[in-house]
């Protein structure tokens, strides 16, 4: 079994009932509905929407509820029967939404230049520098020109700051690991070079924010933001082709 396939088998004990956001003002999950509801309804022509690790639905609902798709590809690692999604969301919302378990990062069950509109949040937090990598370069074919990519991710910088007593945490952690005192930079540099290693239910990865821009360039996305700064703990990068 490879690597990445270990790492989405590794979901399956967890999230039962699928995961939700928590709405507290660090994370500012309003002010990214604020950010998605102004720029979805801002552009013309959206057709089809792509939302990497819908898990429980929240955000799901709300993209929906906006009535700009034809079509919504909701993907998770998990089924929608353990998530309770269409119990969440609605069954009345299977005329736009297609819920498709994915076995892998590869994207195969949409065509060449089909997404017009890629958001991800509280996922790519949960996946390795590896899978990342790989729905990046997949969804390089998958969406069109002009396309757009709202996809939040894990950086330890950022956390530390916003979130210092909770940062701690990972100080300690690695502190007994290390069998040393391990102060926050270098515990940040710690975490993201562990960013790749073998997967853990539930775990979080820091790729950080040079990772995230440098598989961007890599495969030739255009940069827009790095971060929007909605979310005060975590980066929220978007970015187009």
């Amino acid at each position: 079994m490879t690597k990445l396939k270990k790492e989405l088998e590794s979901f399956q004990t967890i999230w039962e009932n699928g995961f939700h956001c928590g709405w507290d003002t660090t994370r500012n999950q309003s002010g990214l509905e604020d950010f998605i509801k102004e720029d979805m309804n801002k552009r013309s022509n959206l057709k089809v929407c792509l939302e990497i690790g819908c898990g429980g639905g929240q955000w799901s609902k709300f993209i929906y509820n906006l009535n700009v798709f034809d079509k919504i590809y909701c993907i998770d690692a998990l089924s929608a029967k353990h998530n309770n999604f269409w119990q969440y969301v609605g069954e009345e919302a299977k005329d736009k939404i297609e819920y498709i378990k994915v076995e892998d990062f590869e994207l195969n069950f949409i065509k060449e230049k089909e997404i017009d509109y890629v958001f991800s949040y509280d996922v790519f937090c949960h996946i390795s520098l590896s899978g990342i990598e790989q729905y990046i370069k997949n969804l390089r074919l998958k969406a069109n020109d002009n396309a757009r990519f709202c996809i939040m991710f894990a950086d330890p910088y950022k956390y530390s700051k916003s979130e210092p007593h909770n940062f701690l945490y990972q100080q300690q952690i690695w502190t007994q690991r290390k069998k040393r005192n391990i102060e926050v930079d270098e515990c940040c540099k710690i975490l993201i070079d562990d960013c790749d290693t073998d997967p853990e239910a539930g775990r979080w990865y820091w790729i950080g924010n040079d990772n995230f821009k440098s598989l961007l360039n890599k495969y030739n996305y255009k940069i827009i933001k790095e971060d929007l700064d909605i979310d005060r703990t975590n980066p929220i990068s978007y970015f187009t082709l």
